[in-house]
Order: C-alpha cells, then structure tokens, then sequence
C-alpha cells in the first residue's frame, strides 16, 4: 500500500495520542518501524494491522475508524496536496481523477513491478454525468474506506449523492466494483 495512507494515520495518532501511542501502534501492529514515506509500497498485511492497531487505540469499530480517516485524510491533503482539489470542481471529479492521483503517488516507486501494483488498484469503468464506476482490485480490502472517502468527498463538495458496491473482494469478487451516483444540489 502506497505510504501516503501510514502517514496520514500514524500522523493523526501521533498528534492525538503522542508519541509513545505510535510506539505502542507499532507494538500492538508488529511492525518493526512504522513508515510514512509517501513513495514507497508497503506491505498490505502491514496495512492492515496498523488499520487494526489503530482502530484500537482509538476505540473505534472498523466503519467509525474509516470514516475518523476519510475526514483526516481530506483534511491532510487540502493542506498537503491543495491542488487535487482546485483540478475538481466537483466529488465526482475528484474521485474521477483520483486513479491517476493514486498512480502519481506511485511514481516514485523505482521497482516496476511494485509501481504497476500500485497502478493497478484503481480503474475507471464508466463515467457520465451524474454517474461514475470505478473498480478496486487490492489484497487489503479496503473498500471501506472508499465508501467513507465518498461520503467525506460529498460533503467537501457539499453534494449529495449514493454509492453502490456491486461486487466486493470480500464476498469473493475479483474487485470492489463502486457504482456511484452523484446529485446537483438546487441552486
């Protein structure tokens, strides 16, 4: 999983809990050093058990931790990354782009075969107005936290909007497949 998403988490424990709750994460996750580079893959399984790590020490259910990391991580990158959002006018925009801003993070990543991992997480399947499919194919299974990073999108737009998960690696599909309908607000 491409650093970005350590970070972002082991960031927001470190400014919530300190410094030895990060100690602790590591501990808790058995990860020898936790790692918030941006441009390197890390190893799911590590992902994953920080993700549980941390949903612990924050006393949070695995749907409440991913919506606390979709708010974070918007929050992070408007400071971080502002550009992402002036390229999108919109939340299906954004999550349109989004692919080749997961691809971008991934471009540092000099092993080819773990760049093109990373690459091909995230595809776009359909796209209309008012409408986008995207498909997650990823052995972390983190399609929550898309589901969650929608809904936060929404609200930073100030739209409404549903997401369907029409297949999902966790019922045995070959990929998430998120089928999302986006509504114009009146004006």
């Amino acid at each position: 999983m491409i650093g970005l998403i350590q970070r972002v988490l082991i960031d927001h424990i470190e400014s919530t809990l300190g410094e030895s709750a990060v100690r602790q994460l590591a501990a808790d996750a058995g990860i020898e050093t936790l790692g918030r580079r941006i441009d390197t893959d890390y190893d799911d399984a590590e992902c994953l058990r920080l993700f549980d790590a941390a949903g612990k020490a924050l006393g949070l259910d695995q749907e409440a931790l991913m919506a606390l990391y979709a708010d974070i991580f918007v929050k992070w990158t408007l400071v971080h990354y502002p550009m992402f959002f002036q390229m999108a006018d919109s939340a299906q925009a954004f999550l349109a782009r989004q692919p080749a801003i997961h691809a971008s993070m991934g471009a540092g990543i000099r092993d080819a075969q773990l760049r093109a991992r990373v690459n091909d997480k995230f595809r776009i399947v359909e796209q209309h107005p008012g409408r986008l499919v995207v498909e997650y194919r990823s052995e972390n299974g983190l399609c929550g936290l898309y589901r969650a990073l929608f809904r936060r999108l929404l609200e930073h737009y100030g739209e409404r909007g549903r997401c369907e998960e029409t297949g999902c690696m966790h019922r045995g599909d070959d990929y998430c497949r998120f089928v999302m309908h986006f509504e114009e607000l009146p004006a």
